[in-house]
């Protein structure tokens, strides 16, 4: 399973970056429903993933990582 790192929080980073959830809303750089999903830990899709990677000058690896099921 891939998840966002439990350490990580993507709008607190976006934030630091000077861009608070309004500024997102407003200059259109993420959708109302996605920063609410953000904000419930849902995974950002590849096209945000690379935009957040850009605005908090972050690698993927710093904020998503794989867990492996333990089922499997």
């Amino acid at each position: 399973m891939i998840r966002v790192k439990e350490n990580v929080n993507i709008l607190q980073s976006l934030k630091e970056k000077g861009l608070s959830e309004y500024k997102l809303r407003k200059n259109k750089i993420l959708g109302t429903s996605r920063i609410q999903r953000l904000r419930h830990g849902a995974l950002p899709s590849w096209h945000e993933l690379d935009l957040i990677c850009r605005i908090t000058a972050r690698s993927v690896a710093d904020l998503i990582e794989y867990v492996p099921d333990a089922a499997r």
